[in-house]
């Protein structure tokens, strides 16, 4: 995954106002840290080649949000209204993505590490290219979604719906669960270690194991 494109030195060092101020809500070469946005609505917030940090979003709704050469780190969006967004070259560090509604949205060359996504909703996706390590997304959606490319790397999926979208060559066989929620035609070519794979079958074709 090609990580974000940020000449972190020369980053100037504003404020969260910049962007709500600028009339196209756009925001280019900026560091933003350390502040609260609650309720906040904003349509077609743009963020390039941006470093944001101890950010806190409660509640907010950002429809259509872009953002390119990105990095977020310790930010919380938990429950924030995130639909439409397009994502490109964009990094989640240490997040918490906690009800993130991010329905509809594109995503080329994004990674979630260390992320808490758990009841996130990523459905009705297009996902060219993202990655997923050592996050949560427990009890979250990735429903009806196109996807190109996509990678789980240690990942705690429990109870992950994955309804009509199509699994074939995406591994899961480094995280955990006890169950997904998927539509059984669309298991073949998903990737699962032993362990899974008689889990699923017995969940999904009502295999019964024997010692």
């Amino acid at each position: 995954m090609t990580k974000p494109k940020l000449d972190i030195e020369h980053l100037i060092t504003v404020k969260f106002t910049n962007l709500i101020d600028d009339e196209d809500h756009f925001l280019q070469a900026a560091h933003l840290q350390n502040e609260t946005i609650t309720q906040l609505k904003l349509a077609h917030p743009i963020l390039e080649y941006c470093l944001v940090e101890h950010f806190n979003f409660i509640a907010c709704d950002f429809n259509k949000f872009e953002a390119s050469n990105t990095i977020f780190k310790n930010c919380d969006f938990s429950n924030c209204q995130l639909d439409q967004a397009s994502l490109y070259h964009v990094s989640f560090q240490n997040c918490k993505l906690v009800g993130t509604v991010l329905d509809h949205s594109y995503f080329n060359e994004v990674s979630f590490s260390g992320c808490l996504m758990d009841l996130a909703a990523l459905n009705k996706c297009q996902i060219k290219a993202a990655e997923f390590i050592e996050t949560h997304l427990e009890d979250a959606s990735i429903d009806d979604t196109k996807i190109k490319k996509i990678s789980f790397d240690h990942c705690q999926l429990n109870q992950l719906s994955l309804m009509f979208t199509k699994l074939k060559g995406i591994d899961v066989s480094s995280c955990q669960f006890k169950r997904l929620e998927v539509d059984y035609t669309q298991l073949r070519g998903l990737i699962v270690n032993s362990e899974q794979a008689a889990l699923l079958g017995q969940l999904y074709l009502g295999l019964k194991l024997t010692d």
